[in-house]
């Protein structure tokens, strides 16, 4: 995980809070926050536990931290597929968001994480306000600016919320409870048609 943006760290520093986030990943999404130890963390990272303590203070704050950086790497996919459709008409810029959007979230990867937000998010409240944050906001924020392009600021706003409902739908409901969808491509086929139009409507 890419971690160079963050200010006051040294190269070791970053290769270190990279490889324990990693870590981090491979255990949370494996064990769930409840039965996953910092021990864990550091073990699959390659590090020691007080490396990882320097890092995150607590495990709450590793998963904090975890899902940030998730959310981010799924931010940075949607800002590259924005960049490359950036000469495209709304329509065949807000598909390749739903597109990006939905094949981001539906990994393994990406539903355990959610799964596991679900799961904590009640008593972690920080851990709700990053994800809506770095996550759902962001990939809202994408949407609007590209439906500003045909709408006043507060009509994109709206939109841009209904677009993502829409991409997501019943579909990424399903999986995420762990149930099997037959077509998954061609159920989100349907639904980013429905996206779309219902957004540039």
């Amino acid at each position: 995980m890419d971690t160079s943006s963050i200010p006051g760290l040294s190269p070791l520093q970053s290769r270190k809070r990279s490889a324990i986030l990693d870590g981090a990943k491979t255990v949370f999404l494996r064990e769930g926050f409840g039965l996953a130890t910092m021990d864990d963390v550091a073990a699959a990272a390659g590090v020691g536990k007080q490396t990882v303590y320097r890092h995150f203070k607590s495990k709450e704050a590793l998963f904090v931290g975890l899902v940030s950086s998730m959310c981010a790497q799924v931010g940075g996919l949607l800002a590259s597929a924005r960049d490359e459709q950036s000469d495209g008409s709304p329509e065949v810029e807000l598909r390749e968001l739903g597109w990006v959007l939905a094949r981001s979230l539906i990994t393994p990867d990406n539903l355990r994480l959610y799964r596991a937000i679900v799961a904590e998010a009640e008593r972690l409240p920080a851990l709700g306000q990053v994800f809506f944050e770095n996550g759902a906001k962001v990939v809202r924020a994408f949407a609007a600016n590209i439906l500003r392009e045909r709408f006043d600021e507060s009509t994109a706003a709206m939109r841009a919320a209904t677009f993502v409902q829409l991409v997501l739908g019943d579909a990424y409901l399903e999986l995420s409870i762990g149930y099997t969808v037959p077509d998954v491509e061609a159920r989100f086929a349907l639904q980013i048609d429905e996206a779309v139009a219902a957004a540039l409507r």
